[in-house]
């Protein structure tokens, strides 16, 4: 399996189509970096994150494609303690590092998975405080031609989305205590109809449990779930 691809270089590690493969694609447009020891020389696929279920699924996924991640719990003193997840893999880190369009191509066959990925890393669920019967999935990111790509696997799975600039170039951003300015267009790609919120939750959904349950009691008391 996966003999075809240039980057198989080892039975251990199955970088044909899957899945899960899919599921870290969208992880890495995301959450995740990618870097090399110099004095190991070993190549790294890595991800921080708060919630532990998110962890796990990249922990499954990075195991289920033939490698041995690690997962530990970080506390760190000028941010919020988060866990690691961090697998090493020549032929991983390689792979990622194409064209986003060849990654783009797996996407395309399991996008359910590949969005999941990708809004497990940058989406959130917001629900209006005035008008609790508005809901929006929010994923914000500055690679417009990513977001146009996910915005299209959205629609062919009935999911209507919308996508524009969240934050100027140049706009002040103050991030605990540092003030930050926006190096180019953020933008922002909204799901907020309601039977798209629905689509989204059903077809896609969240690993993360207090995102899921968000949408889920927003969707119940719609009575659409």
């Amino acid at each position: 399996k996966g003999s075809n691809n240039p980057f198989n270089k080892t039975k251990l590690v199955d970088l044909s189509p899957s899945p899960e493969l899919s599921y870290i694609i969208g992880v890495y447009f995301g959450d995740a970096s990618l870097y090399y020891r110099k004095k190991t020389g070993a190549y790294y696929f890595r991800i921080k994150v708060v919630d532990k279920d998110f962890a796990e699924a990249v922990k499954d996924s990075l195991a289920k494609i033939g490698l041995k991640p690690t997962i530990s719990y970080v506390e760190e003193k000028t941010r919020s303690n988060r866990w690691h997840v961090e697998a090493s893999s020549k032929s991983l880190y390689k792979f990622l590092s194409q064209d986003k369009e060849e990654l783009f191509k797996i996407a395309e066959k399991y996008p359910e998975d590949f969005l999941r990925g990708f809004f497990d890393s940058e989406g959130s669920v917001f629900i209006d405080s005035r008008n609790p019967r508005i809901c929006k999935i929010i994923l914000g990111n500055y690679d417009l031609k990513l977001l146009e790509f996910s915005k299209d696997l959205l629609d062919k799975l009935d999911i209507h989305s919308t996508i524009y600039i969240l934050k100027k170039k140049g706009t002040e951003s103050n991030i605990r205590g540092e003030i930050y300015y926006y190096k180019d267009d953020f933008y922002a790609l909204s799901i907020h109809r309601k039977e798209a919120v629905k689509n989204f939750a059903v077809k896609i959904g969240f690993s993360i449990k207090r995102k899921q349950d968000k949408l889920q009691k927003f969707l119940e008391s719609l009575g659409k779930y």
